[in-house]
């Protein structure tokens, strides 16, 4: 019998006997059904974390742009934060047969029962940012964009003459989404609290989703990831520090950090802030320039993910085993760099050049395509 006239899930078993991942026989499998059909364009599923703030509209956009310019089929789901209407959406894309999953859940602990779906349908798949167990992983890595950011905020703040005895963070996080994406609060907390005189020292581990105080020196407080959210949780946490107490404001991403400066200012306490953006939305981007408080922003470029997602995607259908991080452009932002990398709207003029976890998305091709990449030419 020819591999053509095997289903694909025979094809699947016979190839995991032989000592294939599921996700590395289901790719294999792709490829060869795409090779026996040329003309059938590539489909793919994408299910975006949410909607409704400006960060992960862009997010979204991007790679549903990025798919059309490849002409890959695409479809678009909304997981909404919300871990039933994720598993749902799961449901309706494997019974659409693509031959990849994109998936950005933003509630760690639905992983496995995700994984199990999709390796039911014989469906290869990508996590973004939040991990799945069994699954390629494309994120940032939030430990050192955490303490990157920190390594910016701190100079500024003794510049000021401000002390651990006057300073207290507000670090915003996100429980739902896990250890990995909180990452960078946690680690510009202790990073700070290491080069700051005065700040309570605290080794990561110790800052959980549940921790809400840190010594005298840090409030940790739920945000959602939201704006909204975030500034409910700043303006409460506010009522507790006197009025003049210095704040460092940071958080996992810039809608958190814009909500929670919202309450910053609404409290008349701007003046005594310094606040660092995570994301590089474009709303992030227009503080960075415009707000001498706005010291920072750790860009992702957030925006322009899906030209690596589908770069990505393209590889796992070839059947490249991809590193167990492939990490998304990064960079920290300053108002002296950022002209360099984004116009004055806000638009990328430029990404970051390749590193090592990202380096093999070179070989599709795909990158070339879009001439936008430092260093990377057709």
């Amino acid at each position: 019998m020819s591999k053509q006239s095997l289903t694909r899930r025979e094809m699947i078993t016979r190839l995991t006997a032989l000592g294939l991942t599921v996700s590395a026989a289901t790719a294999m499998t792709a490829a060869v059904s795409r090779r026996a059909h040329a003309a059938d364009p590539i489909r793919i599923s994408f299910a975006n974390v949410f909607e409704k703030g400006e960060l992960f509209v862009q997010l979204g956009n991007g790679i549903e742009n990025a798919a059309e310019l490849m002409g890959y089929e695409f479809r678009r789901y909304n997981n909404e934060f919300d871990s039933e209407k994720t598993m749902a959406n799961a449901r309706l894309m494997v019974q659409d047969r693509p031959d990849l999953i994109l998936e950005y859940n933003g509630v760690e602990g639905i992983g496995q029962a995700l994984r199990r779906i999709f390796d039911d349908a014989g469906v290869p798949f990508i996590a973004i940012n939040v991990p799945i167990p069994g699954g390629h992983w494309f994120n940032l890595v939030n430990q050192e964009i955490g303490t990157d950011t920190a390594n910016v905020v701190v100079p500024h703040a003794k510049a000021k003459g401000w002390t651990g005895n006057d300073t207290t963070a507000i670090i915003i996080q996100a429980s739902a989404a896990g250890v990995e994406v909180n990452d960078c609060v946690r680690y510009f907390y202790v990073t700070a609290a290491e080069t700051m005189d005065g700040m309570t020292k605290i080794k990561p581990e110790d800052i959980s989703a549940t921790t809400t105080s840190i010594g005298d020196t840090g409030i940790q407080v739920d945000g959602a990831g939201a704006l909204e959210e975030s500034y409910t949780a700043v303006k409460n946490a506010l009522q507790t520090l006197p009025d003049d107490r210095h704040i460092l404001l940071y958080s996992v991403n810039d809608d958190s950090t814009l909500g929670g400066w919202r309450a910053i200012t609404e409290a008349g306490r701007q003046e005594n802030t310094i606040v660092a953006g995570l994301g590089g939305s474009v709303a992030a981007l227009g503080e960075l320039r415009n707000n001498p408080q706005w010291i920072a922003e750790g860009s992702v470029f957030a925006t322009h993910w899906g030209q690596y997602l589908i770069a990505m995607a393209t590889a796992v259908l070839n059947g490249v085993e991809p590193p167990p991080l492939t990490k998304c452009p990064q960079l920290v932002l300053t108002p002296d760099n950022v002209d360099k990398y984004y116009d004055a709207e806000g638009k990328v003029q430029l990404l970051p050049p390749l590193v090592p976890e990202n380096e093999y998305l070179r070989d599709t091709g795909v990158l070339q395509r879009f001439n936008n990449v430092e260093g990377l030419t057709g």
